[in-house]
Parts: structure tokens; C-alpha cells; sequence
């Protein structure tokens, strides 16, 4: 993660990081130039789901985008059509 420094703009480098909670970690940068030396805190948070899993964990309470629900909302009417269809065979009978 590239983050330049809030007081000079120059390059950052990451110090160190550690996870607050399931959803939430802070990290700490330094600035590279030696004349300013500051040092703050990022703090980086799990928001929403882009791409539902494939093995949904119970455990797990994240809201699903907008447009993953639409997404899977029109899978799942695809999905119903292919149910519906009367099955056929690939093979002509004689």
C-alpha cells in the first residue's frame, strides 16, 4: 500500500501493522524524507462484499454491494429459466 506523508507528500514506508478486530487493522508509516520524520496511523476497514464467496462463512456480517446483490440476483434467473426448460437430448433417436 503506497500512502504519501499528510505533511510533505514524500514516500512513506510501512512500519509495522496489526488487526484491531475482524474488520478493522492499523498501520503505521514513517515518512522517508529526513527533514520531516512524521510518523501517523492508517487505519483500513472491511466494508462491503464485491464478489459473494463461493463458501459463505456464517460468522461473517458484511453487507453485499449493491451491484453483487444484482449480480446474483440475475444468476439466480438464469439459473431458474435452465431449471424450467424441458431436458433434451443431444442425440437424435431413430
Amino acid at each position: 500500500m503506497k500512502m504519501p506523508c499528510p505533511m510533505c507528500q514524500s514516500k512513506t514506508k510501512l512500519h509495522s501493522g496489526a488487526q484491531v478486530d475482524r474488520y478493522v487493522w492499523e498501520h503505521i508509516f514513517c515518512c522517508t524524507n529526513p527533514y520531516c520524520g512524521c510518523t501517523f496511523v492508517v487505519s483500513g476497514e472491511i466494508r462491503r462484499i464485491l464478489r459473494p464467496p463461493k463458501v459463505p462463512n456464517p460468522e461473517v456480517n458484511l453487507p453485499v454491494s449493491a451491484r453483487a446483490a444484482k449480480r446474483r440476483e440475475n444468476k439466480e434467473k438464469r439459473e431458474a429459466a435452465a431449471a424450467a426448460l424441458p431436458m433434451c437430448s443431444p442425440f437424435r433417436t431413430l
